[in-house]
């Protein structure tokens, strides 16, 4: 298959983890935003651009039907690159791995070692622009638990009891207070004070974010791209975020 040409767009599909990125890395040249990702997008700009690079983070679900894997496969067949990373992208290039999909960080690399459920990644947020997360995603905040053990607020039990009970929640209520609540549970009140304490940190700390930063730090679409594998068809979807409207603050 042909690469596509260099000077061919990244059409980066992005909502909720890029939120609080500077705008300089977003707004890069030969960097082309697109919303969050639903059924359909890929195939059509597939069909109405020459071949380039896709890097697929954020999409949308539950109302509307998720980024396909035949559609990627689609695109690669082709001739685009398509890399995914940070939340469905990270979570379809796991999938889709073996037929040429590229996967890109440490989210992709944990979903594709522990098979870990679709909803690892999902989470609620704000409309465009801003996107702003209203929920956590379950793999940030097993970083933010890590850091508590880091930080002798949690062992490692109770760090891992933490995020077990989160685990068997809908992620929709996944919030900061609910992780609160819950290392009260498992730790006690004075470890739920100090936890509060460290809850600044947590942005930071976002696993899906900082590989969405490095990508457009490290700009590997500019490398040479790997040959692509067979793409059998399919038809599953699953979830990264679904965008809501947030209550008014009083």
């Amino acid at each position: 298959m042909t690469p596509p040409p260099g000077d061919a767009p990244v059409h980066l599909y992005v909502g909720p983890t890029g939120h609080g990125l500077p705008a300089e890395l977003l707004h890069q040249d030969g960097i082309q935003l697109q919303p969050p990702a639903r059924r359909g997008h890929i195939d059509a700009l597939v069909t109405s651009e020459r071949p380039g690079h896709i890097a697929l983070v954020d999409g949308r679900y539950d109302d509307v039907p998720a980024v396909g894997h035949r559609e990627l496969l689609d695109a690669l067949a082709a001739g685009w690159t398509v890399t995914g990373l940070g939340s469905i992208g990270a979570l379809r290039a796991a999938e889709l791995h073996p037929h040429g999909m590229t996967g890109y960080g440490q989210v992709f690399t944990h979903l594709l070692t522990t098979e870990a459920p679709d909803d690892e990644v999902a989470l609620l947020h704000g409309p465009a622009p801003d996107y702003r997360p209203v929920t956590e995603a379950l793999v940030d905040l097993r970083a933010f638990a890590e850091h508590l053990t880091q930080a002798d607020v949690l062992d490692h039990g109770q760090a891992a009891e933490t995020i077990r009970l989160l685990a068997s929640r809908w992620f929709g209520d996944r919030s900061q207070p609910a992780f609160l609540d819950t290392v009260r549970t498992t730790a006690g009140d004075t470890a739920a004070a100090a936890a509060r304490a460290h809850l600044p940190r947590l942005p930071g700390l976002r696993v899906k974010t900082q590989d969405l930063r490095d990508y457009l730090t490290e700009r590997p679409w500019t490398q040479p791209p790997t040959p692509s594998r067979s793409c059998p068809p399919t038809s599953a979807a699953g979830p990264s975020s679904t965008t809501i409207t947030p209550r008014s603050a009083s």
